[in-house]
């Protein structure tokens, strides 16, 4: 691995080197968000960048969640950091715009960084070099500087639609939701129709409790771009999360089943989201989640009488008589006792098993009335 080829995983999930594997999950899992999505942008160069951030949090992925070859690259780590920066730009004459561009291109962002910082000392109005210095800011997780970074750029070229949606990306991540919401909707007015956008928007929306409005965007921006997987990954994420928003919450944070309805919601998403033919494994265990739910909420169950002893008493009384008309050896007896005795005995079975054999979700619609904090659909 070369130093300009190197790539320092922990820098692009923004966590330190002790992270251990849960950090290290959620920090793939939150960069992937990011990222995924920019594949899907219009502007090739957006767009290759995001196929090789991707790229690169797949390998770190890799590398960082297995200890053998972890610990082979925490031991190269050091060695290649200190080479990282003395890589030269492939022009050593270019002005320090074109240097922090030409350190981007080589996912060096903390030279670009620097560089950007000279360009910007320089030619203060370029509002060019103040976005690639808050691009670099960015991927370096400094989100404060990036902020401030984008607003400049913003504030010289207020017309520039990436310029926003970026600053919405820095605060999403930040889960500054109404500053994201904020700069996505400008953006979305300065390039109408944007999916990047609105995909955007959708995830500040599943983010923020409003999963049913992010699935209308994103069943929108899915029809348009049928054969877009990330749009399609989007769409899964907003179909598992408005089916959960449809059924019941209890006061502990519990979802839970409590009507037929709900459970054949529930189904229904999972084939939704099943039939999007998803390759990311969320996809997969979602559909798990979701079918789980509804086939636990329709486990038959028993629940316990207050009044079993009425039951027992009918049903010990029936089959005394039943028994005594056996007994009896007369034929109209044996008859009736049989007819009456077991006729009853039978009824009271059958009336036993239909009111206290029930699906879970019955059980938990009558028993849990106090614990809900919203019933579902």
């Amino acid at each position: 691995m070369t130093a300009a080829t190197f790539v320092d995983y922990y820098e692009i999930l923004q966590i330190p080197e002790t992270a251990d594997t849960d950090q290290i999950k959620a920090a793939v899992s939150q960069q992937r968000r990011v990222w995924i999505k920019r594949q899907a942008s219009a502007d090739p160069k957006r767009r290759g960048e995001a196929e090789t951030r991707v790229r690169n949090i797949d390998e770190a992925e890799r590398t960082l969640l297995n200890a053998g070859q972890r610990t082979a690259y925490d031991r190269r780590l050091p060695e290649q950091r200190k080479a990282a920066p003395e890589a030269a730009p492939p022009d050593g004459e270019a002005d320090w715009l074109d240097r922090a561009r030409a350190y981007l291109e080589m996912g060096n962002p903390g030279a670009a960084h620097r560089a950007a910082r000279e360009a910007t000392n320089q030619r203060g109005g370029d509002h060019g070099a103040w976005f690639v210095r808050a691009h670099s800011s960015f991927l370096l997780g400094q989100a404060a500087d990036a902020e401030f970074e984008f607003a400049e750029a913003i504030r010289i070229a207020p017309e520039e639609p990436d310029y926003h949606q970026d600053l919405g990306e820095v605060y999403a991540q930040q889960e500054k939701y109404a500053q994201a919401m904020r700069e996505f909707e400008i953006a979305l007015r300065q390039a109408p129709g944007n999916p990047v956008t609105r995909t955007a928007i959708a995830q500040v929306q599943l983010a923020t409790d409003e999963p049913h409005k992010a699935l209308k965007i994103m069943e929108a921006v899915v029809k348009e771009h049928p054969d877009n997987d990330f749009f399609k990954y989007y769409l899964g994420a907003a179909l598992e999360s408005s089916a959960r928003a449809s059924i019941t919450l209890l006061r502990d944070g519990t979802i839970i089943v409590t009507s037929e309805a709900q459970a054949a919601l529930l189904e229904k998403h999972a084939r939704r989201i099943l039939k999007l033919n998803l390759k990311d494994k969320d996809a997969a265990e979602a559909v798990a989640e979701l079918q789980r739910l509804a086939d636990t909420s329709r486990e038959m169950m028993w629940v316990h009488s207050g009044a079993w002893q009425v039951y027992a008493f009918v049903l010990a009384a029936s089959l005394c008589g039943l028994c005594g008309g056996i007994g009896s050896g007369d034929g109209g007896a044996v008859a009736g006792g049989i007819f009456l005795g077991g006729g009853i005995a039978a009824a009271v079975v059958a009336i036993y098993v239909t009111r206290h054999r029930k699906p879970a979700y019955e059980h938990a619609a009558k028993h849990l009335t106090g614990q809900v904090v919203r019933w579902g659909k």
